[in-house]
């Protein structure tokens, strides 16, 4: 086998190579994009999860935190009758007053922290919904691009290659003195 027949073979083998290189490549960038999805996917089942979870948790800190201040303003009552006042006049309904809205308030704070919490999960659900969709989309096209960019590898050497095979080859010469050259034949 000749040198150019040789570097032939060798240029195809190795576009042939580099064309699997580069769908395996692909490949492996389609498994990559796909687990990233799963884990997406599944990050945005426990973000769900953790906003149902924090809003019947605050709901009952809400329901608790309600008792406490229904016991608060049962304490004041009792202790306002205790010391001889009128607990249904005067200022002693608006101390009794005064201590509901509190507990009204302080109810109301605890259910609005749990639904922004809740928020916060169900956006970061939205969000790790997003990017499965784009990890499976990058899934589906990686093969895709990796198989064009192997085909596109094979034109490029097989073009060059037939560049070199068409032009002129050197043949050795000999000038009849002793001395070897290399002159063009085509």
């Amino acid at each position: 086998m000749c040198f150019a027949t040789a570097a032939l073979v060798a240029g195809a083998v190795g576009a042939g190579t580099s064309a699997i290189g580069t769908i395996e490549g692909g490949q492996a960038t389609a498994n990559a994009a796909s687990y990233n999805a799963q884990v997406a996917k599944n990050n945005a089942v426990v973000a769900t999860q953790n906003a149902q979870f924090t809003m019947a948790s605050g709901q009952e800190r809400a329901q608790a935190e309600s008792l406490k201040n229904a016991q608060t303003a049962g304490k004041i009552k009792a202790s306002q009758a205790a010391s001889g006042i009128d607990v249904n006049s005067g200022s002693a309904v608006n101390v009794q007053q005064s201590q509901r809205e509190e507990g009204e308030l302080d109810t109301q704070t605890t259910l609005s922290n749990a639904a922004l919490t809740a928020y916060g999960y169900r956006t970061q659900a939205v969000n790790d919904t997003a990017q499965a969709g784009l990890e499976t989309e990058e899934a589906e096209q990686a093969p895709i691009g990796a198989d064009i960019g192997a085909a596109g590898g094979l034109l490029s050497s097989a073009s060059s290659l037939g560049l070199k095979w068409s032009q002129p080859t050197p043949t050795q010469t000999t000038d009849g003195g002793g001395y070897t050259g290399f002159s063009q034949s085509g």
